[in-house]
């Protein structure tokens, strides 16, 4: 993967369930932080986080061919986007997204999405990244 310019606009596309678009709203939230701002409809983004829903029937092939799509889209623009990653599918698929999609920059499970920021500048210098990891969570530890 080359290196490329850091992003100005980004698009969060969400598939599934309700927990999904508050993840992704969080998602939009941090790259807000960092100055990047939502694209205009209609224009390409320079970064798509596709945030994917394992329950959804042939999920996982969903996400390959919207993959697809942006990677034709932005050739045909003149410009790839980075792409992104990130929910039950990223979880579930991560190793085998990044096997399949070179396009892909980064994979991001759910309980990784704070990350998504440091990802981001990894994936701006020319390098991939998956966080999968279901760290415990202390919030549990009370619980019988």
């Amino acid at each position: 993967m080359k290196s490329s310019a850091p992003p100005q606009t980004y698009r969060v596309k969400s598939f599934g369930c309700q927990m999904n678009v508050y993840d992704g709203e969080r998602m939009a939230e941090l790259l807000d932080q960092r100055g990047i701002t939502p694209a205009p409809e209609g224009e390409e983004a320079d970064l798509v986080v596709l945030n994917t829903c394992h329950i959804r029937e042939k999920a996982a092939e969903k996400v390959y061919s919207d993959i697809g799509r942006l990677v034709k889209a932005g050739r045909e623009a003149g410009k790839e986007p980075l792409i992104a990653v990130a929910g039950c599918v990223a979880q579930a698929e991560g190793e085998e997204i990044m096997a399949r999609a070179p396009a892909v920059s980064m994979v991001v499970g759910p309980q990784a999405y704070h990350r998504l920021p440091e990802m981001l500048d990894r994936a701006v210098k020319g390098e991939r990244s998956t966080d999968t990891d279901m760290p415990p969570i202390a919030k549990f530890d009370s619980l019988p």
